[in-house]
């Protein structure tokens, strides 16, 4: 660890898979900080194309980078083997195909620095096509609903301006502080790419779960965070995050994986931090009800009818007012109709 020094080490973390033509960009804008502290930790999780090349010359021209190699063993694993390589004091993630502002780090440890009691912040994100193009301004509530069934008033205790002195930042960003756990139940609030976390909190959380492979890894490991204390929030877009690759975790293929793995992480924290929650039994129940009913909508999308009914029901069991609950179930019950 770097606590010897004056200022902290920041490690990033950067898992990649095929993203040769996005890769450089990535780690260029973590090595191009306002801040300057930085490592960055490169985990190729068994690419094919050229993306190993890049990463040489990548280590070569800057000795901030460190790259290591692996046979695929998805997201959760490249992530888990740069986490157990970092060396900084806090953590940061970064996607390889998504582009950090100059001055992202430097006002999350602004906010750290005025609240040290925090334990991870994150942030807003643009979102950009493939080609680079922005398109959606501020896009973290728009890709997660959860945002729907929170407010910012609900969402936090505090909320007040910060500022930095960095050429090209933002002049001044509200910062929000808080204790979300329970309100992380309802949904994931934070995106990946933007989140700044102490080193500690993250030993503290254990390591990506791997049976996740496909969705709902990074939801699982930030809802653990949350639980250990209060965190904060930039209002503010730090990052380009790119999206509409085929090969995206957020296709809609792969619906069916977040509903499942959505449904299984509120099982199992709900087992470990349910006495930390002000929750009652209804609200517990309508919780889990939604997690089943939308497992059993994607189930009966997938033609997989026995295992929809189960769900449906659980969700019938659980708030039984609700229609939609009968309606899905009814579905496992109709004749399938041609298209």
């Amino acid at each position: 660890m770097s606590s010897s020094t004056s200022q902290p080490l920041v490690s990033v973390i950067v898992p990649t898979y095929n993203r040769a033509a996005y890769i450089a960009e990535a780690v260029e804008s973590a090595l191009g900080q306002t801040y300057p502290r930085v490592e960055v930790v490169i985990v190729d999780d068994g690419s094919v194309d050229n993306t190993p090349e890049i990463l040489a010359g990548l280590a070569q021209s800057d000795s901030r980078v460190r790259c290591f190699r692996q046979a695929n063993a998805g997201v959760s694993a490249a992530r888990n083997k740069a986490i157990q390589e970092a060396q900084g004091d806090f953590i940061a993630f970064l996607d390889s195909d998504d582009v950090w502002h100059p001055w992202k780090i430097e006002f999350q440890l602004a906010l750290f620095a005025l609240k040290p009691e925090l334990g991870m912040v994150w942030t807003d994100m643009d979102a950009m096509r493939p080609n680079g193009e922005v398109f959606h301004k501020n896009y973290l509530k728009k890709m997660y609903s959860a945002y729907k069934r929170v407010s910012d008033e609900t969402l936090f205790s505090e909320s007040f301006e910060i500022a930095i002195e960095s050429e090209g930042s933002p002049r001044t960003v509200t910062a929000r502080t808080g204790n979300i756990y329970p309100q992380m139940f309802h949904g994931n609030l934070v995106h990946t790419s933007t989140v700044l976390l102490r080193k500690a909190w993250a030993d503290e959380v254990g390591l990506f779960d791997t049976t996740m492979r496909r969705a709902g890894e990074d939801y699982k490991f930030h809802l653990a965070t949350c639980r250990l204390g209060t965190v904060g929030f930039l209002n503010v877009a730090s990052i380009l995050y790119r999206i509409g690759m085929e090969d995206q975790i957020t296709s809609g293929a792969n619906r069916l994986y977040f509903a499942e793995s959505y449904l299984r992480t509120l099982v199992e924290e709900f087992e470990i931090g349910g006495h930390l929650l002000p929750f009652s039994q209804q609200e517990i129940n309508a919780i889990l009800a939604y997690a089943h009913e939308w497992y059993a909508q994607e189930l009966v999308k997938e033609k997989q009818r026995t295992k929809a009914a189960y769900h449906a029901w659980q969700a019938i069991l659980r708030r039984r007012s609700i229609g939609n609950n009968w309606k899905t179930l009814l579905k496992t019950i109709l004749p399938i109709t041609a298209k």
